[in-house]
């Protein structure tokens, strides 16, 4: 898989960050620390190459195996091509300092790097008080307005059929494993159903989506799935928000039982 590729399994992170309410994948049971690394070009950055052309395999496949292990976070370039940014969630901050310490890119001076302890705001508390404590899903991002009508939600169901309707690229990351795959997935709204048509490999499977919520009292919308690939019965439970041109992308975790961490999936619109 290219580096393109792992780029965006990285960005799984991005838009899809465990704090969100969906289970994580490693659940520590001690209090976390909170670290901002932000990496600028070093003395073996290829100098007028983007970041998406520089020597960062390695890198990607570093940032993946932390956020399998729940070090992790959030991670991705810097869209104008000055770097990059990560999110550690750690012990303390001596394992913040040895994970950006044996980063490939970091050790091949590509990167260069600045940490930062940082605190994170619960933004999420302070809205629900600010609006009374009650909340509903927004019909096109997943986020949280005030308001609990019945008929809204099935209104806003409706709009997200609508919107949600497309063909999508895949890129996945299976249960207990670093193994990555892609493939292809086609959402269609009919007679008031999300039907989703899944190709992965060759192999088609079809099934079908429903809404759903998470995280008990603070209900967090998600779209639910179950399906079969490689000779396996998979649930999912994915995320959504916009990209940049108002298309949705999809980010969640992929369940099989008897595993121990799930898999990771993201749905990336194919603009047409």
């Amino acid at each position: 898989m290219g580096l393109k590729a792992l780029f965006l399994v990285i960005s799984l992170a991005i838009a899809y960050c465990p704090a969100q309410g969906l289970p994580q994948a490693v659940n520590p049971q001690e209090a976390k620390a909170t670290y901002l690394v932000v990496y600028r070009p070093g003395p073996a950055w290829l100098t007028g190459k983007s970041v998406m052309e520089q020597p960062l395999k390695e890198h990607g496949k570093y940032m993946l195996s932390l956020y399998i292990k729940g070090s992790m976070k959030l991670a991705g370039p810097l869209t104008d091509d000055a770097g990059g940014a990560v999110l550690l969630e750690v012990s303390d901050e001596a394992e913040a300092k040895a994970i950006v310490a044996n980063d490939p890119a970091v050790k091949s001076g590509t990167f260069v790097y600045e940490m930062h302890p940082w605190k994170l705001q619960p933004w999420d508390e302070f809205a629900k008080k600010a609006n009374g404590g009650t909340q509903t899903a927004h019909p096109t991002t997943g986020n949280s307005v005030g308001g609990n009508d019945a008929r809204r939600t099935q209104t806003d169901e409706e709009s997200l059929r609508s919107y949600m309707a497309g063909d999508y690229d895949l890129i996945g990351c299976k249960p207990d494993s670093t193994t990555t795959y892609i493939g292809h997935v086609t959402l269609r709204d009919e007679n008031g159903v999300l039907q989703v048509t899944r190709t992965i490999e060759g192999k088609a499977d079809k099934c079908v989506a429903r809404f759903d919520t998470v995280a008990g009292e603070d209900r967090i919308p998600v779209l639910s799935m179950h399906f079969h690939f490689d000779g396996n019965e998979y649930d999912a439970t994915y995320r959504w928000q916009s990209d940049p041109d108002n298309y949705p992308r999809f980010t969640g975790y992929v369940y099989l039982a008897g595993t121990k961490s799930p898999g990771l999936e993201a749905l990336f619109p194919v603009h047409k």
